[in-house]
């Protein structure tokens, strides 16, 4: 894996990238293929600077093989508008180059052919991200759309399996359609491992949100949502109800049909700060 500092951003490039551009000269296709991986670098300078005008923590821009991937150390941390715009930042670069290919055309600059694969490779880079497949731009606005509609938790799994499905059917495409796409293949088998990944750390994702819900107050004038409970309900089940960017009061029905409200912070409190991880709601009023 070769590191490059790139305006304080760390670029990696997978091994494998220089096996692609070393078959691309081979070939007679080098300045199509470099072509294709700077689109892909431009792509992803697009989510870096979506991320840093919201003072995101940018891990590094990574170019594999057959595409590339900014990693930031914001994992259900953040609002989901933010996710929403970072990652839609990359397909608008892809679309304001499009634009600048047509502009280089009108005036002379560029042949006919080059800006017709030019504005190709763009309009395929941004259509492909935006599939509803995580971890693709879709996919991450899918599920940051899903945060407004449904618990953070139900939210992630959800996604995760769409994500997964989609893949699939990516993978059945390349290998059981009219002929057979290698590169459409790798990039599912990729996918598909992407999200196998994150369905083994969504209960990390999970707990990371926890954490950040209760260490940073929801923003003013954020939504209240009241959630009904049981006494005997666990409080490990009731915070997988939790929502994002949204205030919650638990309002607990006791016998008699009495009720009683508490808020968020009396719950995040005897979770994690008191450890009652196996503790009921009746815990919070008694």
């Amino acid at each position: 894996m070769t590191r490059i500092q790139l305006h304080g951003t760390s670029l990696r490039i997978h091994s494998l990238f220089w096996v692609v551009i070393l078959l691309s000269v081979v070939t007679g296709r080098f300045m199509e293929v470099i072509t294709l991986f700077v689109l892909v670098l431009i792509h992803e300078l697009g989510h870096v600077t979506a991320a840093t005008s919201y003072h995101w923590r940018i891990q590094s821009i990574e170019l594999l093989p057959f595409g590339g991937v900014a990693r930031t150390d914001e994992w259900g941390t953040v609002p989901a508008r933010e996710e929403i715009v970072v990652a839609l930042a990359g397909p608008f670069h892809n679309i304001i180059m499009i634009l600048f290919g047509y502009f280089f055309f009108k005036m002379g600059w560029w042949s006919a052919e080059w800006t017709n694969y030019f504005v190709q490779g763009n309009a395929f880079l941004a259509g492909f991200n935006l599939l509803p497949i995580y971890p693709l731009d879709g996919g991450r606005v899918l599920q940051a759309l899903l945060c407004y509609l449904m618990p953070f938790r139900q939210a992630v799994r959800i996604s995760i399996g769409i994500g997964m499905i989609g893949a699939g059917v990516l993978l059945w495409i390349s290998v059981l359609g009219s002929e057979l796409h290698l590169n459409l293949a790798a990039v599912a088998l990729f996918l598909l491992y992407s999200n196998g990944i994150s369905l083994k750390h969504r209960k990390y994702q999970y707990m990371r949100f926890l954490i950040h819900r209760k260490e940073n107050h929801v923003p003013d004038g954020a939504r209240i949502i009241r959630l009904t409970v049981r006494p005997e309900e666990p409080l490990s089940v009731v915070l997988k109800r939790l929502r994002k960017e949204a205030y919650h009061v638990l309002e607990v029905q006791e016998p008699g049909g009495k009720r009683r409200m508490v808020p968020e912070e009396v719950l995040f409190q005897s979770y994690f700060g008191e450890k009652r991880t196996r503790g009921i709601i009746a815990d919070l009023i008694a």
